[in-house]
């Protein structure tokens, strides 16, 4: 009698594994069809313990992805916070194509899409390297990661010599976002945190152990000693905040009416403003008017 419970217990036992990985295996399948088109079991392998989770190749493609992650994110940050120069912008390729199109909302959107394909392929890398699977990127990923990054860093540079003055804009709108951006910053430190500790007790060398967890506690560490030198009136007593700054209607207030004109001058009254800021222009025949364009 006791041998059969024991058998029986044992076959339970048995079967809540089968059907635990039974059920696993679509999430598994999915994610590593989704990141390497390995759509069947066989093609997948899974890391034994003290292997590395892929092999050099893919270990530099996921570096890659990685760097590709940061870099998108800061020219989609770096052109969102530039909206109240988008009609320069628009100006400047009617100048140079002669044909006028809102290329700043179209430059917005490409930006935004290649950043949520890149941040898509950096959380299906993490779910397979949390279920101990071997990382396999398909070379169209590889070839849309290469054309994300070269996008990024040559829309940034040339922007950058354009507009250098909007890296100003960018660190002043850095006094309101920077607090939720590091809370982001944290909890995406947190959620990696598992998955980490999965693969860190996967290694069986001494040296990568303490390079991972060294990196990972680095990275916490810097993330805690942000505050310190973070000014924001987001995270300061009422109390201690200086004046608020006046208001200037930028050529009225563009972005409710046509700028420059009497209308948008309302607008910006309406909206609080305390001063109002034009451009004065003179035509061929003498006669001032108001156009900030030299056309």
């Amino acid at each position: 009698m006791p041998v059969t419970r024991l058998k029986l217990g044992k076959l339970k036992v048995v079967r809540r594994q089968l059907l635990q990985r039974y059920e696993h295996q679509p999430f598994v399948s999915c994610v590593a069809g989704l990141y390497g088109c390995q759509w069947r079991r066989y093609q997948r392998a899974r890391a034994q313990p003290g292997e590395c989770c892929c092999s050099k190749v893919e270990c530099g493609s996921f570096g890659l992805l990685i760097i590709t992650f940061f870099l998108s994110f800061v020219f989609l940050y770096f052109w969102s916070e530039a909206q109240n120069d988008y009609n320069d912008f628009d100006w400047f390729n009617f100048g140079f194509l002669g044909f006028w199109f809102p290329w700043s909302l179209v430059l917005l959107v490409v930006a935004a899409a290649l950043f949520t394909y890149i941040a898509l392929l950096l959380v299906l890398a993490i779910c397979l390297l949390s279920e101990g699977q071997r990382l396999y990127l398909h070379w169209s990923h590889k070839a849309g990661i290469i054309v994300t990054l070269a996008f990024s860093v040559t829309a940034t540079a040339v922007l950058s010599d354009l507009w250098s003055k909007e890296w100003r804009t960018l660190l002043l709108s850095l006094q309101v976002t920077a607090p939720f951006l590091h809370v982001a910053a944290v909890a995406l430190m947190v959620i990696l945190s598992w998955p980490l500790a999965l693969h860190f007790f996967r290694m069986n060398k001494k040296v990568r152990q303490v390079a991972v967890l060294g990196l990972y506690l680095s990275g916490l560490f810097s993330l805690y000693l942000v505050p310190l030198g973070m000014y924001s009136p987001c995270i300061k007593e009422p109390g201690t905040l200086g004046p608020a700054p006046t208001l200037i209607g930028h050529r009225g207030a563009p972005m409710l009416a046509p700028e420059n004109t009497v209308m948008s001058f309302e607008k910006a009254v309406e909206a609080g403003g305390q001063g109002l800021e034009t451009d004065v222009t003179i035509s061929y025949d003498g006669v001032p008017f108001l156009m900030h364009d030299s056309t």
